[in-house]
């Protein structure tokens, strides 16, 4: 589960603190689904793969079980979070109440300068091949967007919805791609925000939020059907 065959080590290394790296590099994991939902996640092995004492690693849990991405159970330890429609449909209906509110406060302070690096964000998002850097540059956007909401807690805690919501995006994305109006349709709200319809920017947030998650929600569906019908509970 946690062994070298399914973590890269080396990925990303950059000058990140060790407990940085050992987070990132288990977050792509479990984003990516090669560490699945339940798995446990134990210190002397992800000590053992990274070579390092379990101090960096018990940080990086804890960056983890921040994230939502694992939960600390006790007697058991820390266990990665299942993925599931109900967690999921949680999820997105956060994202719907918060992200409304920040671009509120935050649009009519937003400048040229916060337009021309959310539009590079999004273009950069739907060039990128690799799905886990798609997913930065598309909470990058969205962060640019809520950046002046002058409310750090809330965006914490959207910036961890979004964490949480590349376990069932990225698989969409691998499945059947981005919808054909994706960029056009994130455009539109900047493009309300330039025109000063505040108001109208954030319901045109509120109103992708619900669709993304109905589109994720049936592709959900489909795959859980598809596991309760087979012997093994694997997707055919």
């Amino acid at each position: 589960m946690t062994n070298a065959g399914l973590l890269d080590v080396n990925a990303g290394r950059g000058r990140q603190s060790t407990p940085d790296h050992i987070a990132d590099t288990l977050r792509r994991a479990i984003c990516e689904g090669r560490i699945v939902g339940g798995a446990q996640l134990k210190q002397t092995e992800v000590a053992s793969t990274f070579g390092v004492s379990i101090v960096p690693v018990r940080e990086a849990f804890s960056r983890l079980v921040a994230d939502g991405l694992a939960t600390l159970i006790p007697n058991r330890g820390v266990m990665v979070t299942p993925v599931s429609a109900e967690n999921f449909i949680d999820i997105a209906e956060m994202r719907s109440l918060l992200e409304p509110h920040a671009l509120r406060l935050s649009g009519p302070k937003l400048t040229d300068q916060d337009f021309t690096a959310a539009e590079a964000a999004l273009h950069a998002a739907k060039a990128a091949t690799d799905l886990l850097e798609r997913a930065h540059h598309h909470w990058d956007f969205h962060r640019i967007l809520y950046s002046r909401a002058g409310r750090p807690r809330q965006l914490a805690q959207i910036a961890s919805l979004y964490t949480n919501i590349n376990r069932y995006l990225l698989p969409l994305w691998s499945r059947v791609g981005l919808s054909a109006d994706w960029v056009g349709s994130h455009m539109a709200i900047v493009q309300k925000i330039k025109d000063g319809d505040i108001d109208g920017a954030a319901d045109l947030i509120g109103r992708q939020a619900v669709e993304s998650a109905e589109r994720v929600h049936d592709v959900l569906r489909r795959i859980e059907a598809n596991q309760s019908s087979t012997p093994n509970g694997k997707e055919p």
